[in-house]
């Protein structure tokens, strides 16, 4: 969790320093609108994503993780045997989740507010359609309000305020709303909000939001030049800068920096500028090389080998010879103390081999050993192994195991074949 969260912030920080860098000033508005949209996801997805086998092979060295689990018989068992105190990190996904939860309350607060204010207006003023005689997308509704209400578009609803507004002025604003409308921008903008939810930590993410609704607003700009004069559109911006705003969920014709918006009208696109969008490029590849989890990590999924007996000839009789192996008894032999005294046992004893840390390598280790008649541990071996030094540690630990408490046949101690199936994760 805090890997993750601390790589998607410094990944995102990257790929918004790139796009001050080498897109923002430039006027290839829509690539620069598929750049953010790409952006903000990958920088949040890419440490959760398995690395390609492009990649794999000339990825930059990681630091083995120190921290892992061992576990018994499908019971985790800490590494460390003395007790910890909370820790920073033991609270970080349930503080995660609480700003996940709170992030997405006031989303939908937002949506539902917006919503219900729309469909208010709806009942109080003249809604049109594209077919009575308003330049609008089809499927799309015109609401005219008889105040001043600042323009704004939510989904494929649009509001406007007509007061004080000729009809050249009401053009060019409908033809600002209307390029909204038809190329989804509220779509964009709930996307991409619920990306910043779940990074919310991340203030590049937030960052990256809004230079998302600056995008689209010189779109719209773009757009409404065609559709009246550049004086009177000019005219009309600064009339309306003054107006009252509204969420972060609509598009509001007013809702960035009126000086941003005229220096990107006097632009023209960069004859390069296209290209700067490949310098993304390499920067995505180092991103993927160091914030990838790795594809090829070493598991065993095999067919699992039973904790305790092996399973074989239950029905066994009893033997004359007493150096008869049981596999299985009337009385199971135990360790001293129960099942809980063997998991302390192990997880204060068994240390993450080096080398399988560093090739992170995990997996199950199953020993098989006797419970001799005295209770000492015979005969210990490896049923099914993971390399590493994963086996031979099982295996040491298994060897030094205080004496059981036999187990016992039909009233007399006998000797019992025992398999304890261990298993070594990385976390």
């Amino acid at each position: 969790m805090i890997r993750w969260m601390i790589f998607s912030t410094l990944a995102a920080g990257l790929l918004y320093g790139l796009y001050c860098l080498a897109l923002r000033r430039d006027r290839w508005l829509q690539l620069n609108l598929w750049y953010l949209l790409l952006a903000l996801p990958f920088s949040i997805l890419v440490p959760r994503l398995p690395m390609p086998d492009f990649f794999a092979s000339a990825s930059l060295p990681v630091a083995p993780a120190e921290e892992f689990v061992v576990t018994l018989d499908g019971i985790d068992v800490s590494a460390s045997s003395a007790p910890q105190a909370l820790r920073l990190t033991d609270v970080f996904p349930e503080a995660y989740l609480i700003g996940l939860a709170v992030c997405l309350a006031w989303l939908v607060f937002q949506m539902v507010a917006q919503a219900v204010a729309v469909v208010r207006l709806r009942r109080k003023h003249a809604v049109y359609g594209a077919g009575d005689g308003f330049d609008i997308p089809r499927h799309s509704s015109l609401i005219l309000t008889d105040d001043d209400t600042a323009p704004y578009s939510f989904f494929n609803q649009i509001v406007v305020g007509t007061r004080g507004l000729s009809d050249e002025e009401l053009r060019c604003i409908l033809a600002h709303e209307s390029h909204h409308v038809k190329q989804g921008h509220s779509f964009d903008l709930l996307f991409a909000r619920l990306l910043c939810c779940m990074a919310w930590f991340n203030p590049f993410a937030w960052l990256m939001l809004r230079e998302l609704r600056a995008v689209q607003e010189f779109q719209a700009d773009a757009a409404s030049l065609g559709a009246c004069g550049r004086e009177d559109y000019l005219h009309l911006l600064y009339r309306q800068v003054t107006g009252t705003g509204y969420g972060h969920i609509t598009n509001n014709f007013q809702s960035i920096n009126i000086k941003k918006r005229i220096v990107m009208m006097n632009k023209t696109k960069s004859r390069f500028g296209a290209w700067k969008v490949l310098a993304a490029l390499p920067v995505a590849a180092l991103l993927m090389m160091v914030g990838c989890k790795p594809a090829t990590e070493k598991a065993v999924d095999q067919e699992e080998i039973p904790f305790g007996y092996s399973g074989e000839d239950k029905s066994a009789p009893m033997d004359a010879d007493t150096d008869q192996v049981f596999q299985v008894v009337e009385v199971d032999p135990e360790f001293p103390g129960g099942m809980e005294a063997l998991i302390k046992y192990l997880s204060e004893n068994i240390k993450y081999p080096e080398q399988a840390k560093k090739d992170k390598i995990q997996g199950k280790v199953y020993i098989s050993f006797v419970v001799e008649k005295d209770g000492s541990v015979a005969d210990a071996k490896v049923l099914r192994g993971i390399g590493g030094g994963c086996d031979e540690e099982a295996l040491r630990v298994v060897n030094a195991m205080p004496k059981w408490t036999p187990g016992k046949m039909r009233g007399e101690v006998v000797r019992v074949n025992f398999n304890l199936p261990i298993t070594f994760k990385l976390q």
